[in-house]
């Protein structure tokens, strides 16, 4: 089966609640890399070094197999709101097709029914996230106590 490599960052608050971003997905760990250290001069991320991880994904699909990949990937994602940590995501797989996406996700309907399955395309070797980013926590008169990134 082939892989591709998914570069994330991870942020965590000091209230506890996280952010996930897919910074992209790589045909080898050295285009992961260089997206990382792209990355990593961009305002927020440089704040940030550490929150940078790349995943090995296996890629489902008897194409897949071969070796062989398209442009684009299909990842599976589950989102859960979690009252202490926010928004917690995770990648459950990659996938030559949509469909096939789906059909995978209907496999993990049987998790909690609160946390919601996304497909979503991805083309490989481009940053999906090219923008740095800042974090913006409101004023403590505020009754939220959220941190937000931007």
């Amino acid at each position: 089966m082939t892989a591709v490599h998914a570069l994330i960052h991870l942020h965590d608050f000091d209230d506890g609640s996280a952010d996930f971003k897919l910074i992209g997905v790589f045909t080898s760990p050295d285009r992961a890399e260089q997206a990382r250290a792209a990355c990593a001069q961009l305002p927020g991320f440089r704040d940030f070094p550490d929150g940078f991880l790349v995943v090995l994904l296996q890629v489902d699909g008897a194409r897949a197999d071969r070796g062989s990949l398209p442009e684009d990937l299909y990842l599976l994602f589950r989102t859960l709101e979690d009252p202490v940590r926010g928004e917690e995501v995770v990648v459950l797989g990659a996938y030559l097709s949509e469909e096939e996406g789906n059909e995978a996700a209907s496999a993990y309907r049987e998790g909690p029914p609160e946390a919601g399955l996304e497909v979503s395309p991805v083309t490989l070797d481009e940053r999906t996230w090219c923008d740095g980013f800042f974090t913006y926590f409101s004023d403590e008169s505020d009754e939220s106590d959220e941190s937000v990134e931007q």
